[in-house]
């Protein structure tokens, strides 16, 4: 899911919010409320519009998936609480939770697992298809079983990460409107926690599930704040109007961490996220882009031309690690270490390239093609980002070394978003989070995703090939072999400079609460593959 952060309002909002949310101000007393700051809106309620990781974590607290992740990242129970699979690798049997409700309270059954999985599939919804999309035959066992017989064995069973629906809701919205206008302002689900309010631009507020099937959490209520900038939310934080912060600049972080204040923690955790560089390399005529990063020599160069580290010490605060392949590392076992054939910052072989294509430099030192068309291009930087604001600055002067002139630009995320799947950019600086099987970052840039997710707009028939296959290769070495050479394909094609492995930074009071769970074992508290933190949180005694 794209990762990504976006700033909405002021702090008149928390001063709002204080009156006009129980538990909070006088009342905070009388409610266990814990109080997430936000720094963007999330897009949607309705899980098939969503993409950012923010409105994720809503829904993961709403409705649950069959299984989960302990912090060693092993498949575990949740709405299912066994599976097996036959001798070919073909059928498998999903033996469900008992007595399980929906927050209405109608009871969860299979048939709500067939028919999430059909409803996905037969209308090839999005982020969620690819789970579903090889379910040949879904057939209901009895209220608490169900088998899901796929064309081919599947790699990464029993991983279906799609969000089960409630099939007594969820059969009356028109497909058409379940991506389009169908907002879901009061989401059914199992989960821990259920939306009850959504104030655009202000906050989400969830309440705990009082008959969830793995107990009722002790805290009351959840809200997520939006603000404006970092600035407040971190001073709502020091006045215990916060209790976490899910994303905090490397900057504050270290001013954080120097104050040394005894009821806040600091975390910098491992996280499976990247930031990239990603590059126009759409062939199509319809491509905005400019036609010469079609050429591999120039996209080759400018990864030599970009020194990593510089950037994560000075526009990064130290916080990160040199990038390289799209699996991130905190993923040991599917991790791909290009080795000896990563290109490490070298200004000198950028321009030795770049003067073998035949690009030489012009009169005002900028370089030129054969036909004169200068190296001279656009990259896009998100301006609800400064870190990334202040690598844009940096990249330009290390290309500038090397001859190639960049327009930096800064763009809300919305209007970035457009450009991309316009194909109106040359380069662009953002990321990814990434989940714990590999098929799915994989996936983002195969020739399929054009115009969904690939946002490079890549397109290699070798990938495409590898990517199918390596989903149906059962032996687990095997398909390791496949997901490396994968991404040695990808990273040799240079559609992206991957800048740095993130990692994710975190604050929290811990004068409030106790509880609180990382995952994996060194990771963040919230905004994980999971949602034990909110499930486990309780007063401290």
């Amino acid at each position: 899911m794209r990762k990504i952060i976006f700033l909405i309002l002021g702090m008149a909002i928390l001063l709002t919010i204080m009156f006009i949310l129980p538990g909070c101000g006088e009342m905070e007393e009388e409610s266990y409320i814990l109080r997430v700051g936000f720094l963007r809106e999330i897009e949607s309620l309705n899980p098939m519009q969503i993409w950012s990781y923010q409105a994720y974590e809503i829904m993961n607290l709403n409705y649950n998936m069959l299984v989960s992740w302990d912090e060693d990242m092993n498949v575990i129970p949740n709405l299912a609480r066994e599976w097996t699979v036959d001798a070919d690798g073909l059928v498998w049997t999903f033996n469900l939770q008992n007595g399980v409700n929906w927050h209405d309270g109608e009871p969860f059954s299979a048939d709500d697992v067939k028919f999430t999985y059909e409803y996905i599939r037969d209308n090839e919804f999005g982020y969620f298809y690819n789970y579903v999309a090889s379910m040949e035959e879904i057939e209901v066992i009895d209220e608490n079983t169900l088998t899901i017989k796929t064309d081919e064995p599947i790699a990464w069973m029993p991983q279906i990460l799609v969000p089960i629906l409630p099939e007594h809701i969820w059969s009356k919205i028109d497909p058409a409107d379940a991506e389009g206008e169908f907002a879901n302002e009061f989401p059914i689900g199992t989960g821990p926690f259920q939306v009850v309010e959504h104030r655009k631009g202000e906050f989400t507020r969830m309440v705990a599930n009082e008959n969830y099937f793995r107990g009722a959490p002790t805290l009351d209520e959840v809200i997520f704040i939006i603000y404006a900038n970092i600035d407040p939310m971190i001073e709502a934080l020091k006045q215990d109007q916060l209790d976490v912060i899910p994303a905090v600049p490397g900057a504050q972080l270290k001013e954080i961490e120097e104050a040394d204040d005894p009821n806040i923690v600091t975390l910098d955790a491992d996280s499976p996220s990247f930031t990239e560089l990603a590059f126009n390399v759409w062939e199509d005529p319809d491509s905005l882009g400019n036609p010469l990063l079609l050429d591999k020599n120039i996209r080759v160069a400018v990864e030599y031309a970009i020194d990593r580290q510089k950037i994560i010490d000075t526009a990064y605060h130290g916080y990160g690690i040199v990038g390289s392949t799209i699996v991130p590392p905190l993923f040991e076992y599917w991790h791909y270490d290009p080795g000896d054939d990563f290109r490490a910052y070298d200004p000198e072989k950028a321009t030795k390239i770049l003067e073998e294509a035949g690009y030489t430099t012009g009169a005002d030192g900028t370089r030129v093609s054969h036909n004169g068309e200068p190296l001279d291009f656009s990259l896009l930087l998100r301006s609800e980002s400064l870190d990334n604001q202040k690598a844009g600055t940096l990249i330009k002067d290390m290309l500038k070394e090397v001859g190639i002139d960049l327009t930096v630009s800064s763009i809300d995320e919305t209007t970035l978003t457009d450009r991309i799947y316009e194909g109106d950019f040359d380069m662009f600086i953002w990321g990814w989070f990434v989940d714990v099987d590999p098929t799915s970052i994989l996936k983002v840039v195969t020739t399929d995703e054009i115009m969904t997710w690939n946002d490079c707009f890549y397109s290699n028939p070798q990938y495409d090939e590898m990517h199918f296959r390596q989903q149906r290769v059962m032996d687990r070495d095997e398909r390791r072999e496949i997901v490396h050479e994968m991404q040695g394909i990808f990273y040799d094609d240079a559609a992206y400079i991957v800048l740095s492995y993130d990692p994710e930074l975190q604050v929290y009071r811990a004068d409030r609460y106790e509880g609180w769970v990382r995952n994996p074992r060194n990771g963040p508290v919230v905004f994980t593959n999971i949602v034990d933190t909110y499930e486990q949180l309780r007063p401290v005694e």
